[in-house]
């Protein structure tokens, strides 16, 4: 369980006032902030399912220039200083943890003034790899881009929010559910819950499918992933080289929760016990409960 006091800002401010950069200024991170940056890294590693990653600022210099301007499924990027790549495994729920930890690093770069845009891609054979010197198991799922601000933003930075949708949301009723599948969960009915769902419809996702959905099932909230129709299946990606985007889009769902949890003052625990309320009719998959810190549930993985 994390603390929202990690950061100098409230989460809710950081998390309102980040955004998906993708041009950035023509100078490296200020050495300070790069410390500050690595010592965050040390004790911000772990997931809530309990998954390790490894995290590693990396200058914009390993990487190949030729693959630049095409970097990953969330967007383009122009003159990036410095990378966070990260390691993950396939153990379960290792991917939805990487996204929860790098969604964590990510917001205390915006703290620090620095810009980061998501870039999904094919990294484990790249130069990437070389510089985290991959351990058995281990691949790369997505990297982060970082850098100051343009003052002026490209081209690239309009037409990749448009073509992602960056400025629509689904409604609440889309997302969340109160009891069942077919009691939409409306927003003046959140009650405490209402800042962290509010996060939760902030949080960045591979082209913006925002695949979370969330059921509140008495005290208990139950995550489950609900795939993109058309999106690309989980085995396509496999045979690509590519992560689960969509899985990782889970995590950083999670981690907004969380913190936004924290700066409410609610306490709980999170846990895996999957409690076989899937929709009817859509396809979903189970990924995390939320409960509260007096009700006790057995952990099934």
């Amino acid at each position: 369980m994390i603390s929202s006091d990690i950061y100098s800002k409230s989460p809710s401010q950081l998390i309102r006032q980040r955004y998906s950069c993708r041009t950035y200024q023509k100078r490296p991170i200020a050495a300070q902030d790069l410390m500050m940056l690595e010592t965050f890294i040390k004790s911000h590693q772990q997931g809530p399912r309990g998954n390790q990653a490894r995290f590693q600022i990396l200058p914009a210099s390993v990487s190949e220039p030729r693959t630049l301007p095409k970097l990953g499924t969330y967007g383009f990027i122009k003159n990036p200083a410095a990378f966070i790549a990260g390691t993950c495994t396939e153990d379960p729920g290792a991917l939805e943890d990487f996204g929860y930890s790098m969604e964590l690093l990510i917001l205390k770069a915006t703290e620090l003034e620095i810009g980061s845009c998501w870039l999904g891609g094919t990294f484990t054979k790249s130069r990437f790899a070389q510089f985290l010197d991959l351990k058995p198991g281990e691949f790369i799922p997505a990297v982060t881009s970082l850098g100051y601000p343009s003052d002026h933003k490209a081209w690239i930075d309009r037409v990749s929010r448009i073509y992602a949708g960056a400025d629509h949301r689904l409604s609440w009723e889309k997302l969340f559910f109160m009891n069942n599948w077919e009691e939409p969960l409306l927003e003046d009915k959140a009650g405490v819950f209402l800042d962290p769902l509010q996060l939760v419809r902030l949080a960045p996702s591979a082209t913006n499918k925002q695949p979370w959905r969330l059921l509140r099932d008495g005290s208990i909230w139950h995550f489950y992933l609900e795939r993109t129709p058309n999106y690309p299946s989980p085995t396509f990606d496999f045979f690509l080289g590519m992560a689960d985007l969509q899985r990782i889009d889970m995590g950083i769902a999670i981690a907004h929760f969380n913190l936004g949890l924290q700066e409410a003052g609610l306490a709980g625990e999170w846990i895996y016990s999957d409690p076989h309320l899937e929709h009817p009719e859509k396809p979903q998959e189970y990924t995390i409960s939320w409960v509260p810190i007096e009700i006790k549930i057995e952990n099934k993985e």
